[in-house]
């Protein structure tokens, strides 16, 4: 291997042990494919690191096989178990775990960051933590 090549690699592995240590990884859970879709590439173009899960019980699953979760971001309103329940269950496990919910038709009972559907990547911005 010649002296750039392995620069290079060594400069791509390096960007990318910086870009996984500081950014944010949120895991996003709705069961409409077409809004997960959509808010994982909105979330993703604003330097989010994205996971993504269609129920609650597949979110709980993904949190605990992965600790660098920092943001969960949930619609409220889903079959099987909802968000606000998901939320429960996985800030007792997880009491550092930022939540953020989301409905087109049913605020949250907690205090919490909420959007209405639909929502804008403006209304995203405003309720993510700023990346480093």
């Amino acid at each position: 291997m010649s002296d750039e090549v392995a620069m290079q690699k060594r400069d791509y592995i390096l960007t990318m042990e910086d870009h996984s240590f500081h950014t944010e990884m949120v895991l996003l859970v709705d069961d409409n494919e077409d809004i997960l879709g959509l808010a994982a590439e909105i979330l993703e173009t604003l330097g989010y690191d994205v996971i993504t899960a269609r129920t609650g019980f597949e979110a709980l699953a993904i949190l605990r096989d992965n600790s660098r979760i920092s943001i969960l971001f949930t619609d409220i309103q889903m079959p099987g178990m909802g968000g606000e329940k998901l939320a429960e269950i996985a800030a007792a496990s997880r009491p550092d775990l930022r939540v953020i919910f989301a409905s087109g038709c049913t605020r949250p009972s907690a205090d919490a960051p909420f959007l209405q559907k639909p929502y804008k990547t403006a209304d995203l911005v405003r309720v993510l933590p700023p990346l480093l």
